[in-house]
């Protein structure tokens, strides 16, 4: 593979405009103009295109053309091909300034590479075809880098010309992927010394997955590590060059630190790149969301994959989740459903009308602990019900009013199928009824509710009930508490649900 021309953004890509980048957003320009001397080369940026002096540079930005123009005569830096903000057409992060670029330099766009600091440079750059490189000096910006995927990340301009090296040169190729080859043999004949030579050989000229097994292998033996390249450095340099195991273990450290938004774009960027274990987590976490329609399905998705490419002990797993979708697929045949909260109900509760309404002076009765209308739903929802369910219900903003019409519902349920876990969500401390002008939000019931018993709920599904929703926070919040708790799965379902 040859490349013919190689693309940048400007700002924070070839010169360092983290000083006037309040006069940037706020486009400024003549301010920036007058405060140029703020801004700087990256490092080595003339030497490495000095380097490929025989490829075509051309600087694809957001920025206006005036600004751009003098800010790259400033740094005299030299270039094919300067397209900058159009007033009339679209910009990044759609594609058609790099084609525009591409055309114009008369190169096709399988043979150009875009390099940039921002994830609507890898966007851009992957829509019109070409070769994306992300850009960060920074490793908290490789963070929000990875999950777009791009070919590759660099944090100095060396690295860019590495890789260029890896991709058009044949010797480079065959030196590199032998010295891998020689780290392999070594570990196979148990010599460890010629194992860790080779693989940091292999590493130091770019090869990814030597990188990774060099940081495996740091991990394990701390007592190797050089020039403060350690089993982390090793690792995020792997990540960099995407290796999907890689990019699974830091979101698995992401994890374990609670940083679960990181963890789950790490994990889905791992599994999207094939990693099993990833795709198994990430099905996992999906499960851990809270009211959507979706999650099942996609949860199902992902472990299904883990298990096609041979996570055995995704198995169980999966099952379950099949259980779970088949549930609430015999649900949605019979009864209503809201897709924004995802909540199943069977009919509407007419406030206005509830003395006129029969099913609403139904759900009146049950309040009021009717023992006919307790029976009349609990012979309707009994046909639905599997052994392997636990039984909740969302417990009365009255701390003190334990026994209520939906709870004996639930308890009632669990005499016939199903486990009894009426006891495993509490209301600890009243809160005030929403009819009655208390907040009607997820926040207030979480903070007014706790978790007992959860061994009954840990990797169960459970069925949740409460008898009429409104906006769906009591029920969505007593779904968040099962869910940290160890439930696998919450299905939700209201009696009624209140038309507005």
């Amino acid at each position: 593979m040859y490349y013919e021309a190689l693309m940048f953004d400007l700002d924070q890509t070839l010169v360092d405009t983290s000083k006037i980048e309040k006069w940037r957003k706020e486009q400024q320009w003549e301010e920036c103009l007058s405060h140029f001397h703020l801004t700087t080369l990256y490092p080595n940026i003339q030497k490495f295109l000095q380097s490929v002096s025989n490829k075509k540079i051309a600087i694809v930005t957001n920025s206006s053309f005036n600004y751009a123009k003098k800010l790259l005569e400033y740094h005299q830096i030299k270039y094919n091909k300067l397209i900058a903000y159009q007033k009339t057409g679209r910009n990044k992060p759609y594609p058609d300034q790099l084609l525009r670029c591409a055309e114009e330099l008369q190169v096709n766009p399988y043979k150009c590479i875009y390099i940039g600091n921002d994830p609507n440079d890898i966007v851009a750059a992957k829509a019109a075809g070409f070769t994306s490189i992300g850009f960060s000096t920074k490793r908290e910006y490789v963070k929000t880098l990875i999950p777009f995927m791009p070919d590759a990340i660099i944090s100095n301009f060396m690295e860019l010309e590495q890789f260029l090296s890896k991709r058009e040169d044949p010797l480079w190729q065959k030196e590199m992927n032998s010295l891998f080859q020689y780290a392999q043999r070594a570990k196979l004949k148990n010599n460890p010394r010629y194992y860790y030579h080779y693989l940091t050989k292999a590493s130091d000229m770019g090869h990814e997955r030597a990188q990774y097994k060099l940081a495996k292998l740091l991990k394990k033996n701390p007592f190797l590590v050089q020039d403060n390249k350690n089993y982390e450095y090793y690792m995020w340099e792997a990540a960099k060059l995407m290796v999907p195991e890689a990019i699974y273990e830091l979101g698995y450290f992401f994890e374990k630190e609670n940083q679960t938004e990181i963890a789950q774009n790490f994990y889905r960027t791992a599994a999207n790149l094939g990693c099993a274990h990833a795709q198994f987590r990430f099905g996992k976490m999906k499960l851990k969301t809270n009211s959507s329609y979706t999650k099942l399905k996609i949860s199902y998705k992902w472990i299904k994959k883990s298990y096609a490419n041979g996570l055995q002990n995704a198995k169980l797993l999966l099952n379950d989740i099949e259980k779970a979708i088949k549930f609430e697929n015999i649900l949605k045949n019979h009864l209503q459903y809201d897709k924004s909260n995802a909540i199943f109900y069977f009919d509407y509760y007419l406030p206005e009308e509830k003395y006129q309404d029969l099913f609403s002076q139904k759900i009146l009765q049950v309040k009021s602990e009717d023992e006919s209308a307790i029976t009349y739903f609990t012979q309707i929802l009994k046909q639905f019900l599997t052994n392997e369910l636990v039984l909740c219900y969302v417990p009365s903003s009255d701390k003190e009013k334990i026994v209520t019409g939906i709870r004996k519902i639930a308890q009632a349920l669990s005499t016939f199928k199903g486990i009894d876990g009426t006891h495993c969500l509490v209301r600890f401390k009243t809160k005030e009824r929403s009819s009655f002008g208390g907040e009607r939000n997820i926040d207030a019931h979480l903070k007014t509710m706790i978790v007992k018993n959860k061994e009954i709920i840990e990797g169960k599904h459970v069925f949740l009930l409460d008898d009429v929703t409104t906006s769906g926070s009591s029920l969505i919040a007593s779904e968040i508490l099962l869910l940290e708790y160890g439930a696998l799965h919450v299905t939700k379902l209201a009696l009624g649900k209140t038309k507005s």
